[in-house]
């Protein structure tokens, strides 16, 4: 078992006329999240913008040159409240602009930054630069990332970061993802975390929705409440497609019993397999009753591809002669 609660913040996207104004209420909801036991918080795309009220003024005069600096505020409040952080901003280095995000430890130390790998067209003619990047080592798991736009680019974002071996993937944002979303998470079989002002969400490996919220919520935008959305994930899991391992689950529940945890979602034909115990991994359960995850199998049996399907086996996983 490896347990893991993710936050996103609602963060208001109207109302300041300062960043230090957007970095104030940003640090408020921050702490309110470690409090609540968050170990990371995400925040919606782009802090440092939530300020610019008139769009005919150019973004470079908004990007931020010394963003540890000039995010002291934030940052600082994270690590004394000892939780992580990612951090979307846009920056400048020379003449290029970029929209990213920073990942901070929860002593406060950078990890490494994600940059958005599909600007938008209006981003593209104000200087904002395209890069590939790979996922970021945090706490013993590898966190992927996706900015806005990028959402609707899954082969050439998402693709990649799972070969280099993404766990998680966090979506600071400015547009909903919709069922995209929900189709990513099924589809890669990791949990997906989206910070977007107006309905946050956090989906589970499987798209089975955990927590979500936002200033579509009418009890927010009264000014009640609160904009944080949080969930406990599990990343000691691993989604299998029913054919192949359905025959083996009932056999994995009775061996394990309260050790694991079994969800079905009979219209994706999705098993999710958890250990609950600290003496034994998703891994070892898979290794034993000779389990295959769902992109695994997928892969395997693509016809496009010359990879030869897994063998027949029993319910212990034994092969069966061919």
């Amino acid at each position: 078992m490896n347990e893991k609660t993710i936050a996103t913040v609602a963060l208001r996207d109207e109302g300041f006329d300062t960043l230090q104004q957007t970095l104030q209420e940003a640090s408020r909801w921050v702490e309110a999240a470690a409090a609540q036991g968050a170990h990371l918080a995400v925040l919606p795309e782009t802090i440092n913008l939530l300020h610019r009220k008139d769009d005919s003024v150019p973004l470079h005069e908004f990007a931020l040159e010394d963003w540890q600096r000039d995010t002291a505020l934030l940052c600082d409040t994270a690590a004394r409240a000892g939780i992580s952080l990612v951090l979307p901003l846009l920056v400048r280095s020379g003449s290029t602009l970029v929209n990213c995000f920073y990942i901070l430890a929860a002593d406060g130390t950078p990890l490494g930054h994600y940059q958005k790998r599909a600007p938008t067209p209006v981003e593209r003619s104000s200087g904002v630069e395209a890069w590939n990047t790979n996922p970021i080592a945090w706490e013993g798991l590898r966190i992927g990332g996706a900015i806005c736009v990028d959402v609707y680019y899954p082969h050439a974002v998402f693709e990649p970061q799972m070969e280099a071996g993404a766990d998680l993937f966090v979506i600071p944002s400015l547009t909903p993802a919709g069922v995209l979303l929900d189709a990513a998470a099924i589809q890669y079989g990791v949990p997906f975390v989206l910070a977007y002002s107006s309905w946050c969400r956090v989906l589970d490996r499987d798209g089975t929705e955990l927590a979500a919220g936002g200033y579509r919520s009418e009890t927010l935008r009264l000014g009640f409440g609160s904009p944080v959305v949080q969930a406990t994930i599990n990343f000691d899991a691993v989604t299998l497609f029913a054919d192949y391992n359905q025959g083996k689950m009932q056999d994995v529940q009775r061996h394990y019993g309260r050790n694991v945890r079994i969800r079905f979602s009979q219209p994706d034909c999705v098993f999710m397999l958890e250990s609950r115990s600290p003496d034994f991994s998703v891994n070892d359960i898979m290794r034993e009753f000779g389990l295959i995850s769902r992109r695994d199998y997928f892969a395997q049996n693509d016809p496009s591809s010359r990879k030869r399907v897994p063998p027949a086996t029993d319910s212990r996983g034994t092969r069966k002669p061919e």
